[in-house]
């Protein structure tokens, strides 16, 4: 088969979005069929960062949005006439051969308010009518393929659901060599409760602060570490911090390179994520595989994905995430059910798994 896959997310910093598409391609260089891969990227080190053989070919594309799927990638489809075509999201016109769209969630529909307006529109728009002329379309959690079928009437025959799984870098490492590079390298002294994701509304972090606010009165040394790129509604956040006098216990060290994250995971004493709405929520899976107590929200895909491997908050409560907080950071044997049943939960996920599922819907369109 000839198969062509936007990857143009690959560098962007666009968190689960790129990860997906790293993961996907290095499940398909682990399958030995002798499939063909063109490979339209936007960025000029996305080649660096995923390590592929010679049956992959690497073409570049306009980063602009609608230069890329109007014009760019129809033209050179024609030109290429794979068997397959796979993008995310929107479906560029004129497209002759098969497609698979992948939709990670439909967060433009279920929270509007926490996305901009033009994007909105455009998601509102070109989402729905992408999702109904694709031949099939790949989500990452039953709760999208849910979504699918109850906001566009997709029918879940056309939807495969393939769970996305933590790298092999992320393992239980020795907390007190991570405790140490952190604070060399970055000057984050132990103890620390991590978030890793997105810094914007969607993830509720302004309550997360809030409700470490409260912990933090009986825990003055604990710091609260926010790993990632700054977004929508961060700067809402900064000033939260500020009011709440927190500006010396809450600490930024940025979108972090797939090497330094690992430290932060096992260097931290608990990791929580409240996101509001996850389509997947793979920093959770790599917390849990990472062996870190995990707590996460009791919504959207998070308790699908999670399972019984992290203790679950009602993220609408402050009260309810300060509370799962002093749970697990003042009793030990708290902690040790978490690490355990998280390491069971994130042992059933797998890269192969991922992009099998994947292949086999490739070879199910031919």
């Amino acid at each position: 088969m000839k198969i062509a896959i936007d990857v143009h997310s690959i560098g962007a910093q666009a968190g689960g979005n790129e990860t997906f598409y790293r993961q996907l391609l290095e499940g398909l260089a682990q399958d030995q069929s002798p499939n063909e891969y063109t490979l339209f990227y936007t960025r000029p080190q996305a080649p660096t960062l995923v390590t592929l053989d010679g049956r992959f070919h690497w073409t570049q594309v306009p980063q602009n949005p609608v230069r890329r799927i109007c014009v760019s990638l129809p033209r050179m489809l024609r030109e290429l006439q794979p068997d397959i075509f796979h993008c995310q999201y929107i479906l560029p016109p004129r497209i002759r051969s098969k497609t698979v769209i992948t939709v990670h969630d439909l967060a433009h529909e279920r929270h509007p308010e926490l996305s901009p307006h033009l994007e909105r529109m455009r998601m509102r728009t070109l989402v729905p009518w992408s999702a109904r002329r694709a031949d099939h379309i790949i989500t990452v959690s039953e709760y999208s393929a849910n979504d699918l079928v109850s906001f566009y009437g997709i029918p879940r025959s056309k939807i495969t659901v393939a769970y996305q799984a933590p790298s092999p870098m992320f393992k239980p490492r020795d907390s007190s060599s991570a405790k140490v590079r952190l604070e060399r390298a970055y000057g984050i002294r132990s103890p620390f409760i991590l978030y890793v994701g997105r810094l914007q509304a969607r993830k509720n972090l302004v309550r997360l602060v809030e409700a470490f606010a409260r912990v933090h009165n009986d825990h003055a040394e604990l710091k609260l570490v926010l790993v990632g790129k700054p977004d929508l509604g961060y700067d809402k956040l900064r000033a939260r911090i500020s009011e709440l006098n927190l500006s010396d216990a809450v600490m930024f060290p940025g979108y972090l390179s797939s090497d330094d994250l690992p430290l932060f995971y096992n260097g931290a004493e608990i990791f929580v994520f409240p996101s509001l709405f996850e389509g997947f929520g793979l920093p959770v899976m790599e917390a849990m595989a990472s062996g870190v107590p995990t707590i996460t929200s009791n919504g959207s895909c998070l308790a699908e994905v999670a399972g019984n491997g992290a203790l679950l908050i009602d993220p609408l409560s402050t009260d309810s995430i300060a509370e799962a907080m002093r749970c697990v950071l003042e009793d030990a044997a708290v902690r040790r059910e978490l690490v355990e049943r998280g390491l069971q939960r994130s042992a059933c996920f797998s890269t192969r798994s991922f992009s099998a599922k994947i292949s086999n819907v490739y070879r199910s369109l031919l």
